[in-house]
C-alpha cells in the first residue's frame, strides 16, 4: 500500500497540474503517451482498483466523485459537469485540442521537466515543534491570499489525525459548503459578529487575514468539535436571512425578501439571531415577522431619508439585546424602543421627518437602482390585494403619469404653468406609479393611458385616485399623493403610535451635551425660521440638514455666509455656525432644547 501523506500546501496547483494532465491523455492520439500518463502520473498502478489509494491524488469531498470519474476516464452525470474540476479539465481539453499530436508530446516532455517541487515533510507526531499550522501560514504570506474560509477550515483541522480531519470534514464543514454554497467567508465573519456582539470588517480579500487573527482570538481554547456544531446550527438560520433558503412561511419569507432587496447585509448577524429565537421556540412566526417588519419599516424610513451611516457597526451589538425581546409582553413595541434608543445618526424617523421628504423628494430617483420606489408602491398593492407583484417580473416598472416629456398636448392640459409645474412634480410621489406593461406609455395622451391602466397591465395601486379624474394636473398630483402617504403610514412603514411624532434618539447618552444643529432642526421640520440680524428674511426648513431660501436648498451654515457677505458683515475665516444665526418663536436655534 502507497504512503498517504495530508497536503498541508499546494492542492490547488498540484490539482491543476492533474486536470491538465487528464486532459492531455485524453486529447493525445499516441496510446503509449495516453498509458504513460495514466500509469506514471495518475493512478498507483500496483494498488487495487477499490481501494481509496488507486488515484494518487485525494480531493475533497465536493470535487471527488468529479475527479475520481475523470481520472479512470469514466463518463460524468449531469449533476456532475458544473463543478469546477470538470469544467477546468474541458478548459485545457479545449485549450490542447488547438495543437497537433508532436505539440501536445512536448508539453508533457519538455514542459513538466521544468516544474520545481519543495517537499517538507513533518512528523508533529514525533517532533511536537513542527506545528503545521504555522509553516503552512508562513507559506502563505506571499501571492494571492487564500480566503477567510479557508483559513479557519486549515486552522480547525490541522493537527488533528487523519481519520479526526475526516470525521469533522465529512459531518460539519462539507454541509456548511453545501449549504452556504460559496458564502463560507461572510458566514466566518458573521458568525464571530453574531459570538461577540461586536462588529468586523466585511470579508473581502485585502483583510482576511485580519479577520482570521481576530477569528483565532475568539476561538482560542474553544473545542474543536464544539465550534463545527455550533457553525452548523448558525448556518441554517444564516442561509434563511441571506435569501439562500425559506422557512416555508409565507409571513417570515416576504418580509426576509423585502429585506435583501433593500440590501441588509450589514445586519445578517442580527437576523440570524433573531431567526434562531424561532427555531429553539423562544418565539413564535408572528413574533419574528413583527420583529423583521419593524426591521424593514427602521430602514424603508431611512432610505427614504438617504440615511445608511452607522448601520454596518449598529446591527450585530443589537444582537445583545433580543433577550430583551423574548422576555417583553410586547414584541414590536420592544423592537422599536430599542432601535429609537441610540444616538442621532441611527435614529429612527419619525413621521415628521418623513411626511416633508415625501412631498418633496424625487421618489423615481429613490435609491440607485430605484428598487425603494417599486418596493414600498409594490406592498402597497399587496395590501390593497392581497396580491404582491412578483419582482423578477421583467413587465412590472415605474411609471411616471404626467411623462417625463411635454408634448404639445400635454402642455395644453397642463395649462400657462406646464413648465414650471412639469419641472416641481414630475418626480413627485402622487406622480409615480406602478404597471405591468411590456412597453413605455411615454407621453401618450392621459385618457389613453388611463385605459392601459385599467386593464391587464394596470394594478390597483395605477387605478386608485387615478381612474376617476378626468384631467391629470398638480390637483391630481397632490391629491394622490396624499393618498400614497396615507397608505404607506397607515400601514407600510408605521410605527407604534408614541414613535410617530417623538424623537426617536438617545438624547441622554455620551456626549448629548454637545450641541448638533440636525437635531433642533429635525424638531422644526415644515417650520420657517429668522434671520437673526433681519428677521424678515426667512427659510423654511425642510430636513435637519436642509432649509429652502429664495427656492434654493441650503445647508445653515453656508446659506449664513452668504447673507452675512451680502449685508457686508461676514468675518474673515467665512466660517459660521448657522444655529446661532437664526431663529424660531424669538428663540435663537442654539438656544433650543
Amino acid at each position: 500500500m502507497p504512503s498517504r501523506y495530508v497536503l498541508t500546501d499546494g492542492q490547488q496547483r498540484i490539482t491543476t497540474t492533474m486536470l491538465f494532465l487528464i486532459a492531455l491523455r485524453d486529447t493525445i492520439e499516441d496510446k503509449n503517451y495516453k498509458e504513460t500518463i495514466q500509469k506514471r502520473f495518475l493512478v498507483n498502478e500496483r494498488t487495487e482498483s477499490g481501494t481509496e489509494y488507486k488515484i494518487k491524488l485525494k480531493q475533497v469531498e465536493t470535487d471527488w466523485e468529479a475527479y475520481r470519474l475523470l481520472v479512470l476516464g469514466h463518463g460524468i452525470p449531469t449533476d456532475l459537469k458544473n463543478s469546477s474540476v470538470y469544467q477546468n479539465y474541458l478548459f485545457f481539453k479545449r485549450e490542447l485540442s488547438k495543437f497537433s499530436d508532436a505539440e501536445v508530446k512536448s508539453l508533457l516532455e519538455n514542459g513538466l521537466t521544468k516544474f520545481s517541487i519543495i517537499s517538507i515533510q513533518l512528523e508533529p507526531d514525533r517532533n511536537p515543534w513542527e506545528n503545521p499550522q504555522e509553516i503552512f501560514e508562513s507559506m502563505n504570506s506571499l501571492g494571492k491570499p487564500l480566503s477567510l474560509a479557508d483559513l479557519v477550515r486549515n486552522y480547525l483541522l490541522m493537527g488533528k489525525s487523519a481519520d479526526e480531519q475526516t470525521k469533522l470534514y465529512d459531518q460539519y464543514w462539507l454541509s456548511l459548503e453545501k449549504r452556504l454554497q460559496g458564502n463560507l467567508s461572510p458566514f466566518i465573519r458573521d458568525w464571530m459578529q453574531a459570538d461577540q456582539h461586536k462588529s468586523y470588517k466585511v470579508a473581502r480579500e485585502n483583510n482576511y487575514k485580519e479577520l482570521y487573527n481576530s477569528f483565532k482570538e475568539i476561538v482560542n481554547n474553544r473545542n474543536v468539535e464544539e465550534l463545527f456544531k455550533n457553525f452548523l446550527q448558525f448556518a441554517h438560520p444564516y442561509s434563511i436571512a441571506c435569501g439562500l433558503e425559506r422557512t416555508g412561511l409565507p409571513v417570515i419569507d416576504q418580509v426576509l425578501v423585502d429585506l435583501n432587496i433593500i440590501g441588509v447585509a450589514p445586519a445578517y448577524s442580527y437576523l440570524t439571531e433573531v431567526l434562531m429565537t424561532w427555531l429553539n421556540k423562544e418565539l413564535d412566526e408572528y413574533e419574528v415577522a413583527s420583529i423583521l417588519i419593524a426591521i424593514r419599516t427602521y430602514l424603508l424610513r431611512r432610505r427614504v431619508l438617504g440615511i445608511t451611516q452607522a448601520e454596518n457597526k449598529f446591527f450585530p451589538t443589537l444582537g445583545s439585546r433580543i433577550d430583551e425581546i423574548i422576555k417583553s409582553s410586547d414584541v414590536e413595541e420592544a423592537v422599536f424602543t430599542q432601535l429609537s434608543s441610540y444616538e442621532y445618526a441611527l435614529r429612527l424617523p419619525n413621521d415628521d421627518e418623513m411626511e416633508s421628504r415625501l412631498r418633496s423628494m424625487n421618489f423615481y430617483n429613490l435609491g440607485k437602482s430605484r428598487n425603494y420606489p417599486r418596493l414600498l408602491l409594490s406592498i402597497i398593492e399587496e395590501l390593497l390585494t392581497k396580491s404582491r407583484p412578483l419582482w423578477d417580473d421583467n413587465h412590472l416598472q415605474l411609471e411616471h403619469i404626467m411623462p417625463q416629456k411635454l408634448n404639445s398636448d400635454w402642455r395644453d392640459d397642463l395649462g400657462e404653468n406646464a413648465i414650471q409645474d412639469h419641472q416641481e412634480y414630475l418626480n413627485n410621489i402622487g406622480n409615480i406609479t406602478l404597471i405591468r406593461h411590456n412597453q413605455e406609455l411615454g407621453n401618450k395622451a392621459f385618457s389613453e393611458k388611463k385605459k392601459v391602466y385599467a386593464g391587464q397591465s394596470g394594478l390597483q395601486i395605477t387605478q386608485n385616485y387615478i381612474l376617476d379624474c378626468e384631467k391629470w394636473g398638480v390637483n391630481s398630483i397632490k391629491r394622490r399623493q396624499n393618498y400614497l402617504i396615507e397608505q404607506l403610514f397607515g400601514h407600510v412603514i408605521i410605527v407604534p403610535n408614541r414613535f410617530r411624532r417623538s424623537n426617536n434618539w438617545n438624547q441622554s447618552g455620551e456626549g448629548s451635551s454637545q450641541f448638533d444643529s440636525r437635531q433642533i432642526l429635525n424638531q422644526l421640520i415644515g417650520e420657517t425660521i429668522h434671520f437673526v440680524s433681519n428677521p424678515a428674511l426667512t427659510a423654511q426648513v425642510l430636513s435637519d440638514s436642509k432649509v429652502l431660501f429664495e427656492d434654493k436648498e441650503w445647508s445653515l451654515s453656508p446659506l449664513t455666509r452668504e447673507l452675512k457677505q451680502r449685508e457686508g458683515d461676514s468675518n474673515k475665516s467665512g466660517a459660521y455656525q448657522g444655529a446661532l444665526h437664526w431663529s424660531w418663536d424669538d428663540t435663537r436655534l442654539v438656544d433650543l432644547d
